[in-house]
Formats: structure tokens, C-alpha cells, sequence
């Protein structure tokens, strides 16, 4: 199978377990799950989707060596995202932006997934195991493949990072005792400093959190009229829309028209609301020569500067976003 990707180009897929998973119900209704949620509604040219996103995990996995049940793990760790991706963390007050995990079971086995897993001699019970998966998912400030992947994806499709400078990014990481490290500084810089500044610009600034807040709003509105159901919110960003716009439900219709005219204003002392972004920083591993041998050390522990940076963005967002709706 060969498959086309917007970052990492042309590539062959050979394993017939990700070929068949790959082409499974839920991965392909990630097709119609844009990455970005609410953001896309205002900036069309965010139109990234869950899908891309999660065969770049997979493929990343692929080239850091990564075993097969990982490889599957990172390709299927988003198949449990409700309409609008993180969007629903809001709606459901969840600020750990993990309510679409404790769906990944229901999600998984209402498909055929266990029996292509089976199929193939694997255990669908080892994909809920994501301690045992290393590469794939971790805390921050580490780096992994799902961060790997929409840094990449995200920067470029935003225009923070140009597509050869993420390939070149992308070439100069390795696995070193089991952690995801680079083997140079500059690119290490690179990567830490357009993380935080995507956090900024893309991830965790005002107005998305506004568009956010306003979708949520406008679902939390279609759920308690019943326009929607909590089971439509595993179908699609285009039905669920739809529906909303379409219930003749002005409160509805007002937040969705504001996502178009809205101007954010912060004020501590008159706001709609108070949100607290994630605060996302990395600290990535880079190898050293010490005493004739490669260790890996965080990057902060030689860069003083990028540790102060990080340390600011933290204490910055744990004031958070005192936000004012201006309409336009």
C-alpha cells in the first residue's frame, strides 16, 4: 500500500495487520474529524484530520524501530475522538484534555478491530496497556511520537515551521535507552522553541480558546435540547454541525455565528470566562560525549535560557486567560 503524507511524503506500508486496521470503520471516520476542533471554523486553512494525524504516529513509530503492537497502538490511539476532537474536553469540563480516552474500549470493540488484531496474533487487550508503550504516548515534557507528529503537522500546516526544516528535524532523532533523543543541539533548540511558540500562537491563545468555549457552548445547548445525542458525537465534525445548524435553536445558532465575529479581549476585571490553556513546553533529551561515552541529558541542563523560557510559560498560563467576547 503505498500512502501519500503532507509531511513525511511517499511511503510504503507492507504490514497487512495496519493495511486492514487502517482501512477499519474507526480509522476512517478520522477522516472527517478535523485536528484542530473549533480553530478550523475560523481558520479554514487548519484542515488536518485525526486520520493524517494517526498514520504519521504510526509511521513515526515505524522509523524510531518501535514494535508492531506499538506501531498499532500509536496508529489507533486516537480512534475514540468525539466530533471535534478536543472540543468535547470543554463541553464535559475535563481540563486534562483526555475525555476521549475512556472511550478507546467502547470505540474498539463495537468494531472489528479485535478480530483483525486476532487475525493477525495480536491481543487487543495490550493496545489498553499504555504503560508498556514507551515511544508512543508520554507525559510532557518528553517527546513521543503522537507530540512528534502533530508538532510536525501542525507547525507546518500553520506556517511556523517550514516542510524541509521539519524533515531535517525529523532525520536528526534517535531512540537512545529507550527515549526519543537528539543528536544534535541546534535542532533540539529548534524543536523546543517552535513547540512553545505553536503553544502560544496555535494551541493555547486567546481567540482559539474562545472558539472553543463558543463550540462547546453551542454543544452543551444542542445536547440538553436533544438537537444531538451524547452517541452523535461519535459520528462526525460535518453531522454534528449540521445538525446544530439546522435546529432552528437560536441559542445555538448565536454561539455558532459568533465563532465568525468574535473578537477576544483579555480583562481580568470584566470577562465572559476564565480558562486555563495547557501549558505545553517540551525538555528534549540530546546526547552528549562524557568521560568517552553518549549520555542523554535534557536540554535545559546545557541551555539556560530555554529553561527560563519554559519556566515563564508555565507560571503564565497558571494565571490563565481572563477572556472578554467582543462581537464584532
Amino acid at each position: 500500500m503505498q500512502y501519500q503524507d503532507k509531511i513525511y511524503g511517499q511511503f510504503k506500508i507492507n504490514d497487512a495487520v495496519i493495511i486492514e486496521l487502517i482501512k477499519s470503520e474507526p480509522m476512517q471516520r478520522l477522516k472527517k474529524i478535523n485536528q484542530y476542533g473549533a480553530s478550523f471554523y475560523r481558520f479554514p486553512h487548519l484542515t488536518t484530520t485525526r486520520f493524517e494525524h494517526s498514520v504519521g504516529v504510526y509511521y513515526i513509530l515505524r522509523l524510531l524501530n518501535a514494535s508492531l503492537e506499538e506501531q498499532v497502538a500509536g496508529l489507533l490511539h486516537d480512534v475514540p475522538h468525539t466530533a471535534f476532537s478536543h472540543v468535547a474536553d470543554n463541553v464535559f469540563e475535563d481540563a486534562s484534555q483526555t475525555f476521549h480516552e475512556q472511550f478507546q474500549e467502547k470505540v474498539i470493540f463495537e468494531s472489528n478491530i479485535p478480530q483483525i488484531l486476532k487475525k493477525h496474533d495480536l491481543s487487543v487487550w495490550n493496545l489498553f496497556k499504555k504503560s508498556s508503550f514507551h515511544l508512543a504516548e508520554r507525559d510532557l515534557p518528553d517527546l513521543c511520537a503522537d507530540r512528534v507528529d502533530y508538532f510536525f503537522r501542525d507547525c507546518v500546516t500553520d506556517k511556523q515551521l517550514d516542510l524541509l526544516d521539519a524533515r531535517k528535524i525529523l532525520e536528526d532523532m534517535t531512540i537512545f535507552d529507550g527515549d526519543i533523543v537528539f543528536k544534535n543541539k541546534e535542532y533540539a533548540v529548534q524543536f523546543a522553541q517552535t513547540f512553545r511558540n505553536a503553544n502560544e500562537k496555535l494551541w493555547a491563545n486567546p481567540l482559539q480558546s474562545a472558539l472553543y468555549y463558543l463550540l462547546a457552548a453551542a454543544m452543551k445547548a444542542a445536547l440538553e435540547d436533544g438537537v444531538i445525542s451524547f452517541d452523535d458525537l461519535f459520528t462526525t465534525d460535518k453531522e454534528v454541525y449540521d445538525r446544530m445548524k439546522a435546529s432552528g435553536n437560536q441559542e445555538i445558532l448565536r454561539f455558532l455565528d459568533d465563532m465568525d465575529h468574535v473578537v477576544v479581549e483579555e480583562n481580568a476585571k470584566d470577562f465572559d470566562y476564565h480558562v486555563m490553556p495547557k501549558a505545553r513546553v517540551v525538555d528534549p533529551y540530546i546526547l552528549v560525549q562524557k568521560d568517552k561515552a553518549q549520555q542523554k541529558v535534557r536540554l535545559s541542563s546545557v541551555d539556560e535560557k530555554l529553561k527560563t523560557k519554559n519556566q515563564e510559560i508555565v507560571e503564565r498560563f497558571k494565571k490563565g486567560y481572563y477572556i472578554k467576547i467582543n462581537r464584532e
